[in-house]
């Protein structure tokens, strides 16, 4: 009796590209039926039924079941299951399918074999600019560094003209919601479409679904969402360029292991299946956060040919020997970890051209990619004494009142000694290394310094990028704030990590009886400007400028220096972001 089914507009489409039999949709049926309960029975189960709206001069065919299936209770010690009712709804039109279902087994596999998912950007071409109003929009950066903000969120009444568009060629929308007039609709990377309304019947349903194909077979020009990275074919991506480097995201897993409540189990040496210890799982979440680069043959580096990427026609799979052992328990059925990932698309893998980038099953284009490059090279600043230092902050002793003349701390000194004020901030609540104040260049700058060893490598860089993203909200500190920093830590001379006190004031330069009314004049000043500077000795222009040309002339370079190009840009992104301008301070 489908009139009893009430349901909420949910659903993936699917182009069926030729004519569906009776054996493909029995296939789909069956395999969402899976997990039935042994000896359970179908509640609903019509078959290819058509549907005709004399009203709307419109017919359509449904397969529907509803059916009980078991899921385990994980907070009790003992073999209890839930009984949870589970569904599938198929409906067909014309050459298109949608699919609303829940609770009911993963059926990924059929539909890939079968249909072609119909994914978001091909639902957000279906309406204007000037007809809707970008309520929440979700963004995945083009990077797998583990340092750089991979994901960003914005919401307000309407994004178009507040969210800032010059980043976002290398931004991925994977998630948005909209108004179009009365009705609001969210749309999901993976082509899920969800419109806020009542329960509605089967037939009210269909309809929905009618009105879906027709918006997207009249695709209209949305330029909002046209400044975002585009999606590109794999095997248009692959004839030019080769995967590098390989990222799982492990958040995005564990957020959903951990909201769906999911049993995660391995496998031991004798095959016997075991739950998975806090010891194991935390080794388990440290090893998946890791960036991983490929060889030439596409096997992890490191990983003793156990691990390694496949190329498939459509699509780019994750293998491991390792994450094969691991089970998770989804709706009753049985996955190995590795088949979870790739089925929820938790994972992606960039290529030795950065301007692509695959995630969530689909490949993606970075519609500003390497012509950024000039600009990014223009952030970095030689410093002509950097060569002579040798450590960041130098050796400490009691009566010292000064840092060491070879540390980067005396050298961002000596760099800034024409300003006004200068404070270290170092340890304990720091907003930065150092905080300078300057009325002639009508400036205030936080400085980040970090010292290692010449490299192009993007290791060195994550933690000092990650300090100055962080704190970038607090350059834009109230003016009591900053009085009551001076006042307390800034009051007090410098005590260095391994706890010893030495006679260096924390104010390096300045009078701080003077510093409110400065402070003051400061903030009122119209062309008052900010700067994020990263100070860092390990990292030479010349170098730098090397590789990142190699990019730019689309030449094959390291999977660390693709990383490096990344998380730079994801750095000068963030300042901008919140318009402050981002500097390197380096070597030459």
């Amino acid at each position: 009796m489908p009139e009893r089914l009430q349901l909420t507009k949910n659903a993936q489409f699917f182009r069926t590209g030729s004519p569906l039999s009776d054996e493909i949709v029995q296939e789909v049926l069956d395999a969402a039926a899976d997990n039935i309960t042994l000896d359970g029975e179908f509640i609903i189960d019509s078959f290819r039924q058509e549907r005709l709206l004399e009203e709307q001069e419109f017919s359509f065919v449904y397969s529907v079941k509803v059916f009980p299936s078991t899921r385990p209770v994980y907070f009790l010690d003992d073999d209890f299951e839930d009984i949870v009712h589970a569904f599938i709804l198929v409906i067909e039109v014309d050459n298109y399918i949608a699919i609303l279902k829940k609770s009911c087994a993963n059926i990924s596999d059929t539909l890939e074999k079968y249909f072609t998912l119909i994914g978001s950007e091909e639902f957000s071409s279906s309406f204007s600019d000037e007809d809707v109003e970008f309520q929440k929009m979700a963004l995945r950066n083009m990077t797998i560094s583990d340092r750089a903000m991979r994901t960003r969120s914005y919401e307000a009444a309407n994004l178009k003209g507040l969210l800032s568009t010059h980043s976002a060629g290398r931004s991925i929308p994977f998630y948005f919601k909209l108004r179009q007039g009365s009705t609001t609709k969210s749309i999901s990377g993976s082509g899920r479409v969800v419109e806020s309304s009542s329960r509605e019947s089967i037939d009210d349903i269909g309809v929905w679904v009618r009105d879906q194909i027709n918006l997207i077979e009249s695709p209209i020009s949305n330029n909002f969402l046209d400044a975002f990275a585009s999606k590109i074919d794999l095997s248009d991506v692959l004839e030019l360029t080769k995967p590098n480097a390989v990222l799982i995201e492990s958040s995005s897993l564990f957020e959903r292991i951990e909201k769906d409540d999911l049993a995660l189990a391995c496998k031991t040496r004798k095959g016997k299946k075991v739950s998975v210890s806090s010891r194991i799982f935390k080794k388990l979440e440290c090893a998946l956060e890791s960036v991983y680069e490929l060889d030439d043959e596409l096997n992890i580096v490191g990983g003793d040919n156990s691990s390694w990427v496949r190329k498939n026609k459509k699509t780019l799979t994750l293998h491991s020997k390792t994450l094969s052992k691991f089970r998770v328990v989804e709706n009753g059925k049985e996955v190995t970890l590795q088949k979870f990932i790739i089925k929820n698309g938790l994972y992606s893998i960039t290529f030795d051209d950065p301007k692509y980038m695959y995630f969530m099953g689909s490949c993606f284009e970075d519609s500003s990619g390497v012509s950024e490059i000039d600009n990014i090279l223009e952030i970095l600043q030689p410093m002509n004494d950097m060569s002579k230092v040798h450590s960041e902050k130098g050796e400490f002793d009691k009566s010292a009142s000064r840092f060491s003349e070879d540390s980067m701390f005396s050298l961002v000194e000596a760099v800034h000694q024409n300003d006004d004020y200068i404070f270290c901030d170092d340890l304990g609540d720091e907003w930065a290394d150092h905080i300078t104040f300057n009325k002639r260049d009508s400036n205030i700058c936080f400085v980040h310094s970090k010292h290692g060893d010449p490299s192009t490598s993007a290791s060195n860089l994550h933690d000092v990028v990650g300090q100055g993203i962080k704190n970038l909200g607090n350059m834009y500190f109230g003016r009591d704030l900053m009085l009551s920093k001076l006042n307390n830590s800034l009051s007090y001379n410098y005590k260095s990590s391994s706890g010893i006190e030495t006679n260096i004031a924390r104010i390096r330069k300045g009078d701080p009886d003077q510093f409110e009314g400065f402070l003051n004049n400061l903030l009122k000043d119209y062309k008052l400007n900010r700067r994020c500077v990263l100070s860092c000795s390990f990292i030479s222009k010349s170098d730098v400028k090397r590789e990142f040309l190699k990019i730019k002339n689309k030449a094959r370079v390291r999977g660390h220096v693709t990383q490096l190009f990344w998380i730079i840009s994801s750095f000068a992104h963030a300042a901008k972001d919140m318009n402050t301008i981002p500097l390197i301070y380096c070597n030459k």
